[in-house]
């Protein structure tokens, strides 16, 4: 067994170059290909399907649904888990007969795969990050994986001694890889980007789930006893479960109790600002006076869909969507502030989350009522005054920084209605029962399919309620294509199959037109927000929020420039300004600003402990042009930025502060460190009302801190974004002239010294106030 070792110091990784000849590689690399119902999500940035292989044992259909439900994997697609076909029947057995007679030892029992996890990477841009499979810790068993296609790299490192400890795989066609399950526990591993990749690649997973049943013994001859067999059953349903599985557990308990008790279902909730009520264990305070005085921030002014339906001092205006504009979840604020400087604000309405969709925003055309009619939002389109306005307005729509697409809107609607006699007829014990019940089959928005989607889109076309101008005017022969992203889980479908039936309806109805997967004419979306479905028109090609920058150097992950824009916006940047980024990467958050206020005269500064970022940074922003006058760089330490900057000549600090996954740096001490020595030098540096903008992952971390240092800064405002799958704040603080606290302390101490008789050792100790902060 040497012989297919990884030389790794915790010898825990097999290789086999030859597990499957050309030919059955290929065979099953075609079959599973053109057989396998993948999915794709914003989620999860390659193709997958979750297969299992429960075992029958004379279960029900609910009690196999229920054994599925119960398997808990971190990237697990919405769709339901299959059953597993020939194919990958065939590569379980040889998988299993490859470990158990190469690697079984006597003293433990064979390997028997029962969950598959396949994976498809279409080319080389697709990849995955550093990672280990928690699910898996807790368990004994090892993970075996065949990689189907063209040769991808597999790396390795230790989770303490990556610097050293790290390995490097070609897997090849055919090639088997099989980790034991000590490798979760000392090890990464990732599939990296290779651009230079074109072709496909499927990698197919097995590992071993438990279930209650192979805990038989546990619970023989308790069959008379209810009791104790219901207990018999819980403890082996506990042994069953690994420590992996309760973390996703806890994780999903975690969303629920922020779902019912902290208003994450409020789709109104917004950014916290200064002047707004606070909670403090049972008790609401209101900020000090000091702290209330307002100060609009970028994006303090956009209105809300549900609050602007909800104001009866707008009666008379009613509106009409003509564009929706995508952006993150989360940042509807700042793009809609963005739109309001953009178009004529008397003519149109801009309304965030509009019909309650998140991480969209609503241009509304205005029109004055003569009776007194309660306003609304239409849902059918207009036509703009003319062709120009609509060249000249989309135009500079396609201009927007906190924007990913822009849409012309078509229509929108909800998954629910899609439920057949949803609570019809049913008194409200009965829905409340109705509702358990989903939740416990998998019913409700779970059981809508790709035939229900179809059938009910294709009602809407052929009622009128539903009509797509842009295809109506698509001369004949014309070609579209049908695009989707779904965000959110509990699905019954994926976003291929939606993007099918949908395309199938349209094509169905509008018989001048077929669809076209390339080189299509136009692009309809059709994209899935919780249980919403929204469609439009895509007017952009690319991402507006891509390649914008990074002519030379691409950090590994950065910052989206729409965020990046939203960021720059919140400093307040004004004419001839300093503006720094002491972890700049690629220098995205810096030549944002540069670009935003090319005519301002503003100069940056930045700064990254990585040699390599920072002279790619400056290679960047000698690409587009800005030179040494306007946009320094140095590889230094953000601990120790003091030394290239003046005490008092820093106007903004704009930043992305390292969120602790990437890197490695998962120690919460050892980031709260990092965070509070960043901040306490700022403070230095930065100008009286001088701003600080961070982007960071542990948003709730950060404010205790910022509470810390309450002397030396005021909180504005803290604002949760998303960003594919992480939940980061945007946090804005700003510099107070005086540190309160400290001038409170000494006025003190200068009042009550008259009433004693204080020594000179004793004055010294309580007026020096040095410290030495870089060891804090």
């Amino acid at each position: 067994m040497e012989e297919y070792l990884l030389p790794l110091r915790t010898p825990c990784v097999y290789h086999d170059t030859s597990f499957l000849s050309n030919e059955e590689a290929t065979e099953a690399y075609e079959d599973l290909l053109h057989n396998t119902p993948w999915e794709k999500t914003p989620k999860i940035n390659r193709w997958v399907t979750l297969m299992m292989d429960v075992p029958q044992n004379n279960n029900s259909d609910e009690q196999q649904q229920q054994k599925q439900r119960d398997y808990k994997y971190r990237d697990a697609p919405g769709a339901p888990i299959m059953g597993f076909p020939p194919i990958v029947h065939k590569l379980k057995t040889r998988a299993e007969e490859w470990y158990n007679s190469k690697v079984l030892t006597n003293n433990n029992k064979p390997v028997q795969f029962n969950i598959c996890l396949l994976n498809y990477y279409q080319n080389g841009t697709q990849r995955i990050g550093w990672h280990s499979d928690r699910e898996e810790i807790g368990r004994s068993t090892p993970i075996a994986s065949i990689s189907l296609g063209c040769t991808r790299k597999f790396l390795l490192r230790s989770k303490t001694n990556g610097m050293h400890d790290r390995y490097c795989v070609n897997m090849t066609h055919g090639s088997l890889i099989i980790m034991e399950n000590v490798c979760q526990y000392k090890y990464l591993h990732s599939v990296p980007k290779e651009s230079e990749v074109r072709e496909g690649r499927i990698n197919v997973t097995f590992r071993c789930k438990e279930f209650v049943e192979s805990c038989g013994s546990t619970t023989s001859g308790l069959d008379n006893d209810a009791p104790a067999a219901a207990a018999a059953k819980a403890a082996a349903a506990e042994l069953a479960t690994t420590e992996g599985e309760l973390q996703h557990e806890r994780r999903d308990h975690w969303i629920a109790k922020i779902s019912t008790e902290m208003g994450a279902l409020d789709s109104t909730a917004g950014s916290w600002k200064v002047g707004t009520t606070t909670q403090v264990g049972e008790e609401h305070q209101e900020e000090d006076a000091d702290e209330t005085v307002a100060q609009v921030l970028f994006g303090d002014n956009a209105k809300f869909y549900k609050d602007y339906c909800a104001d009866t001092t707008t009666t008379k205006v009613l509106t009409t969507v003509e564009y929706v504009i995508k952006t993150n979840i989360g940042a509807e604020c700042y793009c809609a502030a963005e739109l309001e400087e953009v178009l004529d604000i008397e003519q149109y309405t801009i309304l965030a989350r509009p019909f309650e969709v998140a991480g969209y925003v609503a241009i509304c055309r205005r029109t004055i009522r003569h009776d007194a009619a309660a306003v609304g939002v239409g849902v059918v389109t207009t036509t703009i005054g003319g062709e120009d306005e609509r060249i000249e307005m989309e135009d500079a729509l396609l201009q927007l920084r906190s924007a990913h697409h822009v849409l012309k809107y078509h229509d929108h609607f909800d998954l629910e209605d899609l439920i057949p006699n949803k609570d019809e007829g049913f008194d409200e014990q009965q829905q409340q029962q109705s509702s358990d019940d989903e939740q416990k089959t998998g019913g409700g928005i779970l059981s809508i399919n790709g035939e229900m989607l179809y059938q009910y889109y294709k009602q809407k076309l052929v009622s009128g309620e539903s009509s797509l101008q842009s295809l109506v005017e698509l001369e004949k022969g014309g070609t579209f294509r049908v695009s989707c992203d779904r965000t959110g889980s509990g699905h019954g479908f994926t976003g291929p199959e939606l993007e099918f039936e949908i395309g199938g309806a349209l094509s169905e109805f509008y018989t001048h037109i077929k669809p076209k997967m390339t080189d299509f004419d136009i692009l309809i979306r059709a994209d899935v927000i919780a249980t919403k479905v929204i469609v439009g028109t895509q007017i952009n090609v690319d991402d507006l929020s891509k390649q914008r920058h990074f002519l030379r150097f691409r950090n590994a992950v950065t910052i989206k420039t729409n965020l990046a824009y939203a960021m720059i916006r919140l400093a307040n940047i004004q004419k001839g300004n300093l503006v720094v980024d002491p972890f700049c990467g690629s220098g995205t958050i810096l030549l944002e600003a540069l670009d935003v206020y090319r005519d301002e005269q503003i100069r940056t500064i930045g700064m990254d402990v990585s040699r390599r970022s920072a002279n790619g940074a400056r290679e960047n922003a000698f690409a587009e042009g800005f030179n040494e006058d306007v946009c320094q760089f140095y590889c230094c330490d953000a601990r120790n930025f003091k030394r290239h900057l003046e005490d008092e000549s820093v106007d903004a600090i704009v930043s992305n502060l390292p969120w602790g996954v990437i890197t490695g740096q998962k120690n919460v001490s050892d980031l709260q460190t990092m965070y509070e020595i960043f901040l306490r030098n700022a403070w230095y540096v930065l100008k009286d009302g001088g701003r600080i903008v961070m982007l960071v992952l542990r948003g709730l971390q950060l404010t205790r801190i910022i509470r810390k240092l309450s002397g030396r800064y005021r909180l504005l405002s803290v604002n949760v974004v998303r960003t594919t799958n992480n939940l980061p704040s945007i946090v804005v603080i700003e510099k107070l002239a005086v540190d309160d606290v400290r001038s409170s302390v000494k006025r003190q101490l200068g009042y009550l010294a008259q009433f004693v008789n204080v020594s000179s050792e004793m004055y010294n100790a309580l007026n020096y106030e040095k410290i030495d902060e870089t060891t804090l």
